[in-house]
């Protein structure tokens, strides 16, 4: 597979950002895409490292002296605290204004990376170089990072923009089942807001391997693409990216970050589904399209759901979207196309109702 390029031109008239596509792509980037650079970093975690530092550190040393930062895998090291540690390793490997860093590895590293790059001297510029399915249809695109806090998924952060995100696809054939999960939940959410063929797609897929869902990755990146290019800084549509996330963000973060991000995705959409139903938004035919991929994918997967649904309403209220204690929520109303009023993206949900679509997920009611 030649690599090929997908731009995404933003609305305030900035410098655009290239998404590539390639197999074996770590192995042939483009060099020029470091010129300037007075030094690389490539920060991953401790099981990428394992698996691809090595291809990406030799072909980086051409470009400018590298090094590589090691952080723990997991949503839970997702925090200031591994922001401190990078940084001051940064620091001390004498890395400039000129430097650049990737963030070789799934969202976790991605979204660290990049807020890490948004803040070491006042920012610097990075990369994102995608390993997992989640990472590479969703998380690395659009520039939103950050880091989760006590209270919450993704509580401190910021809007920064890689220079280019390289996706290689052939990192995918080593994914293990939850990662498969993790960017299929991203894939569905993406056909039911914007591609119903995309949403039949994997609808008619009898499994979900991964050589069944790598056609369909520039696909979903598109989308997210073309969304981002609109309202880069989610002043309105962007907002439709986040279906099934404030329910799922709240589920992932009450539960320790044991339940991972897709499978609260899934969850979260089964439940925002179930909102827009009862609110008389969603068409019913299609909601119960959607229920009935969610309920095979969570029966495939076994996606489980335990949880305090108070709990996981504290969480909810806290969410980045609401205002005023109001909380709001992007919701469909056919597949492929999400609900407007007055031109705005989101709708005020009560805490009652919220609540009651909690409780119908524990307790297994449609």
């Amino acid at each position: 597979m030649a690599p090929t390029t997908l731009e995404i031109a933003f609305t305030r008239g900035r410098e655009k950002c290239s998404i590539i596509f390639g197999d074996k792509l770590l192995d042939q980037v483009d060099l020029e895409l470091f010129s300037g650079a007075t030094s690389l970093a490539v920060i991953s975690d401790d099981n990428v490292v394992k698996l691809y530092s090595g291809k990406l550190l030799d072909r980086l040393s051409g470009a400018a002296k590298t090094h590589l930062i090691t952080i723990r895998h997991g949503e839970r090291n997702k925090n200031l605290a591994t922001v401190g540690m990078v940084t001051r390793k940064m620091s001390a490997l004498g890395l400039d204004r000129k430097s650049m860093v990737l963030a070789l590895g799934g969202g976790v590293v991605g979204d660290l990376t990049g807020f890490v790059a948004s803040i070491f001297k006042r920012g610097i510029k990075y990369f994102q170089v995608p390993t997992t399915l989640l990472a590479q249809v969703d998380s690395s695109i659009g520039g939103k990072c950050g880091v989760d806090t006590a209270w919450g998924k993704n509580q401190l952060g910021s809007f920064y923009q890689p220079a280019a995100i390289l996706i290689d696809m052939s990192t995918l054939d080593s994914l293990p089942e939850r990662e498969i999960i993790n960017g299929l939940g991203e894939m569905i959410k993406s056909g039911i807001i914007a591609n119903r063929t995309l949403f039949k797609a994997i609808e008619s897929a009898e499994q979900y391997s991964i050589q069944k869902l790598k056609p369909l990755v520039k696909d979903v990146c598109m989308i997210k693409a073309k969304i981002v290019e609109a309202d880069e800084r989610e002043a309105n549509l962007r907002n439709v990216l986040n279906y099934g996330h404030t329910i799922g963000h709240a589920l992932e973060s009450s539960s320790g970050y044991r339940l991972s991000h897709g499978r609260s995705v899934i969850l979260g959409m089964a439940c925002e589904g179930w909102i827009a139903r009862e609110l008389g938004i969603f068409d019913r035919a299609d909601y119960d399209l959607q229920n009935s991929l969610l309920t095979r994918i969570r029966s495939q997967f076994r996606v489980e759901a335990r949880f305090d649904p108070k709990v996981v309403l504290s969480f909810a209220v806290l969410d980045k979207k609401n205002i005023g204690g109001v909380v709001n929520m992007s919701l469909p109303q056919k597949i492929g196309h999400m609900h407007s009023a007055g031109d705005k993206y989101t709708t005020p949900v009560s805490k009652s109702l919220l609540l009651k679509s909690l409780q119908n997920l524990r307790n297994g009611v449609d």
